[in-house]
């Protein structure tokens, strides 16, 4: 009995060092941030998964700025998408600023949603109208 008694707070102080080195790591991730500083989630439909294809809006440009760009589509509907550090501008294959879009222009914006409802902008890509065709000179 004796022998236990000696053994006993040698055990007791293994195993609260062990429920401490592999315990708490677990609890020190509950209620941080993502990195970046994220605080939304995409949807649980599995928006994030590469091959799942992105929602694409076209129309014209009412307002950006470093956070959020409107758009009017066609039918006169406005839709509002949330730009982040992850949204890539494009101008035909070459990659242009935010600053570069001005309202009025024609995009197209490829969007994933947040688990909110909310759309996160994920490429714009502007609209160029295109050049009519040169018709050939008739023959007279």
């Amino acid at each position: 009995m004796q022998t236990f008694m000696k053994c006993a707070p040698h055990r007791f102080g293994l195993s609260v060092i062990l429920l401490l080195a592999f315990g708490l790591p677990m609890f020190s991730q509950f209620g941080r941030p993502m990195p970046g500083g994220r605080t939304r989630t995409p949807s649980a439909s599995g928006a994030t998964a590469p091959d799942v294809p992105l929602a694409t809006f076209t129309g014209a440009v009412q307002n950006i700025d470093k956070k959020r760009l409107t758009l009017q589509e066609s039918d006169s509907k406005t839709l509002q998408f949330v730009c982040s550090r992850k949204t890539q501008y494009y101008d035909g294959d070459k990659k242009i600023k935010a600053s570069d879009i001005k309202p009025g222009d024609q995009v197209t914006v490829e969007t994933k949603r947040f688990a909110d409802g909310e759309m996160e902008a994920i490429n714009v890509h502007m609209e160029r109208p295109k050049a009519p065709k040169a018709e050939a000179p008739k023959a007279s």
